[in-house]
């Protein structure tokens, strides 16, 4: 009998890894976003998800962070990175692309975030993050091109380095982008709880705040040693000083480092995420299973 009960587990297990691979409610695609800079032309590597359906749909375009390891950026490829998180919002009924910026993994180009510097020798982490809004504006064209996207409603969301290029990106008010997610943005850390040159990534912010217009919402757990609490909050008080306002959210900690909540710890921010979302017209409220249930 116990046997038997243990096959029947194993066999729900399978059931419902088969189901996540191929879920009937999102459509994949591998995909190479075009981007032109300078004069020359580069193909990013990008993941699609599409709900099932014509739309036209909602679109969020999703990017990464950065290893402190730089042999590291090679492992940064499309069809692995955020999937659970890109399916979960897929599900929600909106289309989404995962990007890797230039430099990362398969994608073309040299790597474009190579830290640009001020006269007295310190970062010019501004430059850096605009640097990557380059890709993301990118992102941002290619998926207003998509017939099953509502081009008028675009969301941008980031991690780490990501974080930081989404807000950067959100600072140049595209047209069609209506709000920005930033979990845990930073630039510049050399080790635990060691930022290079943080006060000049606190003046990005700053820059960035003076011309930013679309609602966002930032989220920063308590024991995150990339990017801590305090700097955390003098991130938000130089980008209220330029002018934007911030939907700030602080984590509880989760795991010996939260720099990493957006992938491990979904229970500490989907609400906080989901409610930003419908506000900003990118979903309608889910039902109460669905949340109960999200992956």
């Amino acid at each position: 009998m116990k046997k038997g009960l243990l096959l029947g587990f194993l066999l729900i297990l399978l059931l419902q890894s088969v189901a996540w691979a191929a879920d009937p409610e999102v459509e994949t695609e591998r995909v190479k976003v075009p981007l032109d800079v300078a004069g020359k032309s580069y193909l990013l590597d990008a993941m699609l998800y599409k709900p099932a359906g014509e739309g036209p749909f909602p679109a969020m375009i999703m990017t990464h962070g950065t290893s402190r390891l730089v042999a590291e950026r090679a492992k940064v490829t499309a069809d692995t990175y955020y999937v659970r998180q890109a399916n979960m919002f897929a599900k929600m009924g909106i289309a989404v692309l995962f990007v890797a910026r230039r430099g990362f993994g398969v994608s073309d180009g040299p790597y474009a975030e190579g830290y640009q510097y001020h006269p007295d020798g310190t970062r010019d982490y501004a430059k850096t993050g605009l640097a990557a809004a380059t890709d993301l504006q990118a992102a941002v064209r290619y998926m207003q091109g998509q017939p099953f996207v509502d081009g008028k409603h675009i969301v941008l969301l980031g991690q780490s380095t990501g974080g930081h290029s989404v807000i950067a990106t959100g600072s140049l008010n595209l047209p069609g982008v209506v709000g920005v997610v930033n979990f845990a943005g930073g630039r510049g850390s050399t080790a635990p709880d060691v930022v290079k040159d943080a006060d000049r990534l606190v003046e990005s912010y700053r820059v960035y705040g003076t011309t930013f217009k679309v609602p966002t919402i930032w989220l920063y757990s308590e024991n995150d040693h990339y990017f801590g609490p305090a700097l955390a909050r003098k991130f938000l008080a130089a980008f209220e000083a330029g002018g934007a306002e911030v939907d700030f959210v602080s984590l509880p900690a989760s795991g010996k480092d939260g720099h990493s909540s957006f992938l491990r710890a979904k229970d500490n921010w989907y609400e906080s995420v989901l409610e930003f979302l419908e506000r900003i017209g990118i979903v309608e409220e889910p039902p109460q299973a669905f949340v109960r249930n999200a992956a």
